[in-house]
């Protein structure tokens, strides 16, 4: 399912069979890679030009439907929007456009959407809108949540694998040239072997007589 699709859902609560919002937004954590909230407009909530939505967090949702999304038997909307305020969430307004950045210096393009588990909640993939260039070079598509490193309002970023592959690369050549210098053997005439000393008396090592 899109996450564009939440908007509109009605919020159920079951334990009361009655409707309890509708969804106006969404939560996404980058970090966990999941939808960890819903925003929703409630149903008896006074209209009022400074009235904020509730805020439904992941945990009380026990799934989403087509149609609709049911609550666990202790769902509701959050008592206190501003305490589950992240600022490292991504709303819908700050998702779409979203621009994306590969880890080698190279811009991916902007996020479109993404899709995600309609029971478990968790991303299955963000969505690019790439330029017609950016497709014909494969860089448009879906990005997998694994591959995010880092996010912010302002920008995400991804791994490519080729700044990786290049560290890995440097170590193998580093590694590989250590093992080369300690493990080549040594010629018979090269190994040294010790002397042999007998004690005399005075204590001063002399070398041994050979007979």
């Amino acid at each position: 399912m899109r996450l564009k699709q939440l908007r509109g859902l009605p919020v159920i609560d079951p334990t009361a069979a009655r409707k309890i919002g509708t969804v106006t937004d969404y939560q996404v954590d980058p970090a966990t890679g999941c939808v960890a909230a819903l925003d929703i407009a409630a149903v008896d909530a006074p209209a009022s030009a400074d009235n904020q939505d509730a805020r439904i967090l992941a945990q009380r949702i026990r799934r989403v439907g087509q149609s609709a999304i049911i609550l666990t038997a202790r769902g509701g909307a959050s008592e206190n929007v501003a305490a589950d305020i992240n600022e490292h969430w991504l709303d819908g307004s700050t998702l779409v456009g979203l621009e994306v950045m590969g880890d080698d210096g190279n811009r991916i393009g902007r996020l479109l959407d993404a899709s995600f588990d309609q029971d478990t909640l968790v991303i299955d993939a963000y969505i690019l809108r790439a330029s017609f260039w950016e497709r014909l070079l494969s860089r448009g598509g879906r990005i997998a949540p694994d591959k995010v490193q880092a996010s912010s309002r302002e920008l995400m970023m991804v791994a490519t694998g080729r700044v990786k592959e290049t560290a890995i690369a440097g170590a193998a050549t580093s590694a590989s040239s250590e093992t080369a210098s300690i493990d080549l053997p040594l010629k018979p005439d090269d190994r040294l072997v010790a002397p042999t000393y007998d004690q005399v008396p005075d204590g001063h090592p002399v070398g041994s007589r050979s007979n």
